[in-house]
């Protein structure tokens, strides 16, 4: 939930325009690859990339066999 606050305070200012690579500074590029649509590292624009990682962090966080939620499993 921080995090995605956080994320929420800088995409007014961080948009497909001014942000177009997920970067953390000049040497690191930040690519995208998941097991159904980006089978290869891909390049996203940082507002997309942050998408991609909030929802592939929620269908953890959701996934009863991670975390169950009934008490003794």
């Amino acid at each position: 939930n921080r995090i995605n606050l956080i994320y929420g305070t800088m995409s007014e200012y961080c948009t497909e325009r001014s942000c177009p690579i997920m970067s953390g500074g000049l040497k690191y590029e930040y690519r995208w690859q998941d097991d159904s649509k980006y089978k290869k590292p891909t390049k996203l624009s940082a507002p997309q990339y942050m998408c991609m990682l909030m929802d592939w962090i929620e269908m953890l966080i959701n996934n009863e066999d991670i975390f169950p939620t009934r008490i003794g499993e």
